[in-house]
């Protein structure tokens, strides 16, 4: 058993069990410092089942919750031979995120089986952040409830610090590549809020030709967006992303890329 969360290997055959020294002694509470119990541990609220179990667990001597994400593969046993599973390349993704000065989760440990390359179950399970929501529940439950000119400022921060961020990680050559909604974080600290990106088990590093991940990145965020705002709104946020030096001719190709992306399966009350 590895301590080392900053550097993964892939390993062939066997177990690996990687957990932030910081954290030995809460998980072993849990029984998670034996890797015989990542694949059948099941304590805390459940998320989501299925082919990926999601679950909050809470800690007496905790302050923040930690989330436990487990990925099965029964199905397809081929579909990760020789090849990172999700829960490593979430890992990697919020390393990539933190170099970025993207804010991101915490990683605490990582759990790999695998039999002659063949991988039957991934685990990842990070520290949980106080003070947030989901950006669909902080729009709806907490943005919208605001007066006016206030409402106003803190939209306006908030798409000034994300569409910097989204900017920064495509000029890096780094894609989340599902960028909904409920994958962003707002953290209030006073009367500051923060987007935090989480759950990246797709996202890649691609430094050129990378157009059409550009595009799924917007269209994932687009997505939830066509609830709220108009297509002229839409296109100015659009401007944002692409800074002052994009022409409109620019703008306007993504703009309408991201609308067939978004027409093959279109949103609730899509018109194209």
């Amino acid at each position: 058993m590895s301590s080392n969360l900053s550097l993964y290997r892939y390993t062939f055959h066997g177990t690996r069990l990687n957990i932030d020294p910081k954290y030995f002694q809460s998980l072993s509470k849990l029984g998670l410092n034996n890797p015989l119990i990542w694949p059948i541990f099941n304590d805390g609220v459940v998320l989501s089942s299925g082919t990926t179990t999601c679950l909050k667990v809470s800690q007496a001597s905790e302050q923040n919750a930690i989330y436990f994400k487990r990925y099965r593969y029964t199905k397809n046993i081929w579909e990760f031979f020789l090849r990172r599973s999700k829960a490593a390349n979430e890992l990697i993704n919020y390393q990539r995120f933190k170099k970025l000065q993207i804010p991101t989760l915490d990683v605490i440990a990582l759990y790999e089986q695998r039999v002659l390359g063949r991988l039957n179950t991934a685990c990842i399970v990070s520290q949980g952040l106080p003070n947030t929501l989901q950006l669909d529940d902080f729009y709806t439950d907490v943005l919208l409830k605001m007066p006016k000119k206030v409402r106003q400022e803190t939209l306006s921060s908030i798409k000034e610090q994300f569409f910097s961020q989204l900017k920064r990680a495509h000029g890096a050559g780094v894609f989340h590549l599902d960028l909904k909604w409920r994958n962003i974080l707002i953290q209030q600290s006073g009367e500051s809020y923060t987007p935090i990106w989480i759950d990246c088990p797709r996202g890649t590093h691609r430094r050129y030709f990378n157009y059409r991940l550009k595009v799924a990145d917007l269209s994932g965020v687009s997505r939830k967006a066509l609830v709220f705002f108009s297509a002229p709104q839409l296109y100015r946020m659009l401007r944002e992303y692409l800074g002052p030096d994009a022409s409109k001719a620019e703008a306007r190709k993504l703009f309408s890329d991201i609308s067939k992306h978004l027409s093959r399966r279109p949103p609730k009350g899509f018109l194209g």
